[in-house]
């Protein structure tokens, strides 16, 4: 069970629907209250990336590409050369290859950003089933409706 001052991880499709502010961004909000929670809202250096790569690939407008700059701003950003998450990235892959019947295959992007949680401790909000697999026994996570924004589990 998620407290009020635990961390959150955001995947890439979170902070998509936040810039879009779409009504799944906007249940986020009001159910997670991210503006009042400074600092306390974690993405990947993967994500960043992603975000810029479909910006680019949606031709989003100079409004729209300084509300994700500003977003990111906002955001803590873990690098990929924190200690830990190497080997949380080669136990992620190995799992899912190998000790789920059937395999669970991911995307890079996806297993890092599942190894920075894994190595954090912290919840990882998606609205993928990429990460059921992983959870509850590698990570921990908060799985949101891509339609409605309401929480899953």
């Amino acid at each position: 069970m998620i407290h009020k001052n635990d961390l959150i991880f955001l995947d890439t499709n979170i902070v998509l629907h936040f810039i879009r502010k779409n009504i799944v961004g906007q249940q986020i909000e009001a159910d997670y209250q991210f503006r009042q929670r400074p600092n306390s809202s974690l993405i990947s250096r993967v994500t960043v990336g992603e975000m810029y790569a479909l910006a680019k690939k949606f031709e989003w407008g100079q409004a729209k590409i300084m509300a994700l700059d500003d977003l990111l701003n906002k955001l803590v950003i873990i690098e990929l050369d924190l200690v830990g998450i190497v080997n949380s990235y080669a136990q992620i892959d190995y799992f899912s290859e190998k000790q789920v019947k059937p395999a669970c295959p991911m995307g890079q992007n996806d297993m890092w950003i599942a190894a920075t949680v894994a190595t954090l401790g912290v919840w990882l909000m998606t609205t993928d089933k990429d990460f059921d697999h992983l959870h509850p026994e590698l990570i921990k996570r908060i799985k949101i409706d891509a339609k409605t924004g309401k929480t899953i589990t």
